[in-house]
């Protein structure tokens, strides 16, 4: 009565404590993680740095308007002083330019095709982060809900061995058990024990992980929720379709394609050096040497007026500069090509070697359920016998270990089934 009363009062205590506590599920995780994520914040603001060069970029079309303030003075005389017809004495100018880009061999537009598609890039890049990190909440996620089932299974195991060892020290006291059958019981109800206390360990440490995760690393004073057992769920097969597709366009070949492309912008606008700028160049305001304001007024010329001009640069000897830096850049897009490349070929045999796993997870899982059925008959048949006599005190704790590492082993396939799902999420997203 006692045992029982004290079973009630530490389930009721437990009861108390769970529902003191928030409970989490994996989409409330992945919310969290994905609002207090500093690295999608960090591509966010490289998103927004983006756009504003994209918007200095096509400033660049219009008129450009600046003013110019510049008082020189260059005394002069026949012993000391400039050449007064190349110094005119200094010079007072006042003045507001105007230049206006009228032909810059392409460039500009090659900038904003260029900067398009970095802006696609880091879209691209920001999915990829968020993908990466979704994959990372789900990866601890599940490790902590296996880990809190662990304890589970590890606290039966050790209800088992207590009541078994109670049975046990009931009959040696009757004479039908020996001393050793109690020594080995408790024995093994000492080990396990260990165990449930590094099952209690291994949550504890999941659990932070995943606190910090979610960016509550101080707090850990929360549950979760959710199952593991969706091993044959309709969105794993439909995963498992969908890596067996050849025409998928897995997001890190996407990137590399945006970098390449890029890349190629870069040896074009390179080559567009060797083409011909041309602009237009305007000032207005005052401008008066200082041999002028020495005349009289009568003789003085004005000083306020305005120039027009057109400007034209050619390059024309650069010493073979130009081409040299196009080499450089052919090289980095040539690197790029085979880098793609190589990335294509990981990504596919990553995918088909996590779509084999999972398949094979699956088949493990049906044959340890089968034989999770016979393990627990077999155990209570055991115990059973062993009252009557009929087996040794070891067979019993046979089939008690026996059951417990295949439940244990069910809980592992589980958990690896949903990290492998996982896995194949992350490497499929497109």
């Amino acid at each position: 009565m006692k045992k029982i009363l004290k079973a009630v009062l530490i389930g009721y205590i437990w009861f108390m404590y769970a529902q003191s506590q928030t409970i989490l599920t994996l989409d409330q995780c992945l919310s969290l993680a994905r609002e207090y994520s500093p690295r999608l914040r960090t591509v966010q603001n490289i998103i927004r740095s983006t756009e504003l060069a994209h918007d200095e970029i096509l400033t660049t079309r219009l008129p450009q308007l600046r003013l110019t303030a510049s008082p020189i003075y260059a005394p002069f005389g026949k012993k000391f002083g400039y050449d007064p017809a190349l110094s005119n004495g200094g010079q007072i100018l006042g003045e507001v330019v105007l230049q206006q880009s009228l032909y810059d061999g392409g460039i500009r537009s090659l900038k904003l095709d260029q900067n398009t598609i970095e802006l696609e890039r880091l879209s691209q890049e920001y999915r990829l982060s968020e993908r990466d990190l979704t994959f990372s909440v789900k990866q601890l996620f599940i490790e902590t809900l296996r880990s809190q089932q662990e304890i589970q299974l590890e606290q039966e195991s050790v209800q088992q061995l207590t009541d078994y060892l109670d049975l046990v020290k009931r009959l040696y006291d009757g004479g039908s058990a020996s001393y050793t059958d109690v020594l080995k019981t408790e024995l093994q109800l000492s080990s396990a024990r260990i165990s449930y206390q590094k099952a209690s360990n291994e949550f504890a440490v999941n659990k932070y992980s995943l606190a910090e995760l979610i960016g509550n690393a101080i707090d850990t004073s929360f549950n979760i929720q959710g199952s593991l057992d969706t091993a044959r769920s309709a969105t794993i097969d439909s995963l498992i379709s969908m890596a067996n597709l050849d025409s998928i366009r897995y997001l890190e070949l996407s990137i590399a394609d945006l970098e390449l492309r890029s890349g190629i912008l870069d040896i074009q606008m390179t080559q567009r050096e060797h083409w011909p700028v041309v602009s237009l160049a305007a000032d207005a305001g005052y401008a008066n040497s200082g041999e002028n304001i020495e005349l009289v007024p009568a003789d003085r010329y004005s000083a306020l007026g305005f120039s027009l001009g057109i400007v034209l640069d050619i390059p024309l000897i650069n010493w073979g500069a130009i081409n040299l830096r196009v080499q450089q850049k052919q090289a980095a897009v040539d690197n790029l090509r085979l880098e793609s490349n190589l990335l294509q070929r990981s990504i596919r045999s990553e995918t088909k070697r996590i779509t084999l796993q999972l398949l094979r997870s699956r088949e493990r899982l049906q044959a340890i359920r089968l034989s999770l059925k016979s393990a627990e008959e077999n155990f209570l048949l055991t115990k059973s016998k062993f009252v009557g006599g009929g087996v040794l005190s070891m067979e019993v704790l046979s089939a008690q270990q026996l059951l417990t590492e295949i439940r244990l082993s069910e809980l592992q396939t589980l958990a690896d089934i949903q990290l492998l799902s996982a896995k194949l999420e992350q490497l499929t997203t497109h």
